[in-house]
This record gives structure tokens, sequence and C-alpha cells, in this order.
């Protein structure tokens, strides 16, 4: 690329108002590529950098037999290349009875991550939510771990060399639940007590010898009360994890983002790093960022959206390149989010790199940057 053209591309990152939050540099969004004017759309796709950088991208959906939105699906197979499902991994989808198994919806999802040259991010399969009735009416030792190895034992191998990485426990703190050591009041928890964390990790192991396995949480963000005792739980359990030898690779960061927060940097840092020293790997698993509480125009509010996507990956990266970042869905016309949060001008939630027709936004170009750092 010539000097010519990394300064206009840098101007007109200015004119897009993308250069005040890093995202200036022509370098960072064409990955050497050239052309002829700052458009997002022509830019290389997401999934594209991770051959350069290792990192890879993902997104969380609905199974095609459930959501077929074509387009979007389209739009799934050109950016990532890791496919997150949203539900049909849960328990209550795939074992709804005892013993009795549906793996339709996430065979789907197997099937059109193969055919478009992807991988499974397995979420998840030891949660305290998206259980069926019979799972949380388990009161004993023996029936929780009966159900844990048969759970375990059928649902992992079947997926073998097509799943990415497992999150393995899902949520497993809550220092809100006023237990010891801010663990979270669960069926598993209730009826085999903390144990249940290292025996889930150790049966994963067991039905597969080489994927990596993640514990998964969230709220640890921010310069909060609240954040700092979810932070100070979870950095205790993932080192009575690693005392025992449980076989914990990853964490993974949900990184369910609120744009008019403050994240904390100092103490979220220390806390990576010490997460990072202790041996564990970082995985982004559910990025998005809530712009609920942010005020202006769309495209204002699309540019925050940005930059605090850009300024939490930039204190992740500080610490450590995560394998892989993925978005918790990839286009605002599928949020979860809009289930639980009302603007109060009434206009949808814009958490997503792509709006509802499917074109790339800065949050979009605050991804590529780290993506092909």
């Amino acid at each position: 690329m010539t000097r010519a053209m990394q300064s206009y591309l840098s101007r007109r990152a200015a004119v897009l108002g993308l250069a005040s939050f890093g995202i200036g540099s022509a370098a960072a969004l064409c990955s050497r590529s050239a052309y002829a004017d700052f458009d997002l759309e022509l830019a290389p796709s997401l999934r594209s950098h991770s051959r350069v950088s290792g990192i890879k991208f993902g997104c969380a959906g609905a199974a095609p037999s459930v959501q077929p939105d074509r387009i979007l699906l389209e739009k799934f197979a050109t950016e990532a290349n890791i496919f997150v499902p949203e539900t049909a991994l849960k328990w209550d989808a795939t074992e709804p009875r005892p013993g009795e198994f549906n793996f339709g919806e996430a065979d789907s999802i197997a099937a059109f991550a193969a055919r478009n040259d992807m991988l499974v991010h397995g979420h998840t399969l030891v949660w305290y939510a998206a259980i069926p009735p019979w799972v949380s009416q388990i009161t004993t030792s023996q029936e929780a771990k009966a159900a844990l190895e048969r759970h375990i034992a059928t649902q992992v191998p079947r997926y073998r060399s097509k799943i990415w990485a497992w999150d393995v426990v899902n949520e497993a703190i809550e220092p809100e639940d006023r237990l010891e050591n801010g663990y979270r009041n669960s069926v598993w928890l209730r009826a085999l007590g903390v144990d249940y964390i290292d025996l889930a990790f150790r049966l994963t192991r067991a039905a597969d010898p080489v994927v990596p396995l993640c514990l998964s949480e969230y709220g640890i963000e921010y310069a909060t009360a609240a954040s700092q005792r979810r932070r100070e739980a979870l950095l205790g359990l993932l080192q009575t994890l690693r005392d025992r030898n449980t076989p914990v690779d990853c964490l993974a960061l949900q990184s369910h983002l609120e744009a008019h927060q403050i994240l904390d940097h100092r103490e979220l840092t220390s806390f990576l790093r010490s997460a990072v020293k202790l041996g564990y790997r970082l995985m982004i698993t559910e990025m998005d960022v809530n712009d609920v509480k942010i005020r202006g125009s769309e495209p204002e509010r699309d540019l925050a959206v940005a930059r605090h996507a850009a300024e939490y990956l930039d204190i992740v990266f500080s610490v450590a390149r995560p394998m892989s970042i993925a978005t918790w869905g990839l286009s605002d016309r599928y949020t979860w989010l809009r289930q639980y949060y009302k603007r109060s001008d009434g206009t949808p939630l814009r958490p997503l790199p792509l709006d509802t027709d499917l074109n790339r936004k800065p949050m979009w170009a605050s991804l590529a940057k780290f993506m092909a750092a």
C-alpha cells in the first residue's frame, strides 16, 4: 500500500470518527489490502485474519433448522470460522428426558459448519440453567453423578473433532447467593458440592483427550463492587482448580459489555494477569455491547459501542492474545438483549458488529483491528 493510500484511508477514518478510538490505522483495517474508498464492506472478513494472527472469530446463532435466515447464514460463513450454538447443545435441548437424546439441532449446526470450513464451540455441558425438569429435581449425589456421567459420555464423543472447544462448566459463581467462596447455588452444588466442577472437567477430558476445556464466566469487567466480588470469587475458583490439577485449559470470558459502564483497567488487568500466570489461556466467547443507556443518534451510539469494545479488547490483549473472539450473535437483527432491555427512546438496541440490514458497523472495525493484531 502506498503512503498516499495510507494517508487517504486515515483521513477517511477520521471523517467516519474511527480514528478517535484507534481504528485510524489503514493497516489495521486493510490487512495489507488497498481499496479505493474507506468502505467497511470492502474490507477482508474477520475470519480471514486468522491465517496471520491465529485468532479465530466466532459468532453465536440458532440452528439453521430453527432460524433459516439464508442471508444471515451466508454472513456467518463469510465472517466466522467458529459457530457457537446459542441453545442447541444445552441440556434441555439434547437430553430432555433421562437417557433420551435429541441432537437434531446440534447436528444441523455441525453440518453447516462442516460445509463452510467452520468449527463449533461447544456451549455448554454443565449449567445451572437451560436444564429440563428432571435435572432440576435431582437431589442425591448418586443421581447427579450418574446424570453427568451419562450426559457427557454421550454428547462429547459425538462431536469429537468437530468441536473447537467446550464450555464445560458455565457460570459457577454468584456472590449474590452468599455461599462460601462465592459459589452459585445450583442443583449441581446442592447435590455434589463444589466437587461437581472438578468431576465435570475430568469426565469431559476422558471423553475427549485433546479438545480445549473452558470455564465460562461473566460480569468481571467494571469498576463496581459487584464486578470486584466476582473477580475475587472467580480467581479463587481458578486457583482451587489449578491446585487440584483439574483439566481446565481456558478461561472463557463471556464479555457481555455495557457501553455506559466504566471499565476497571487496573483491576481487570490484574485479574487477567493472575489467571494467565496460573496457566489458563483466554477466550472471548459471548461478546456484545449493550447500548441501552447511550444517548444520541444511531451513528453516535455505534461509535460509542465500538469505542467500548476497543477499550475492552485493548485491556485483554495487553495481558495475552486470546485464542478466539466470538460475539453473541452477529447482527442486531437477532440479539438476546432485546428480550430484557428497552431503550427509553423506543429504538432497537445495536450491540453487534452488523446492523439489522447486515451491514458492517464501527464495532466490526474494532474487532477487525484486534483480529489482525
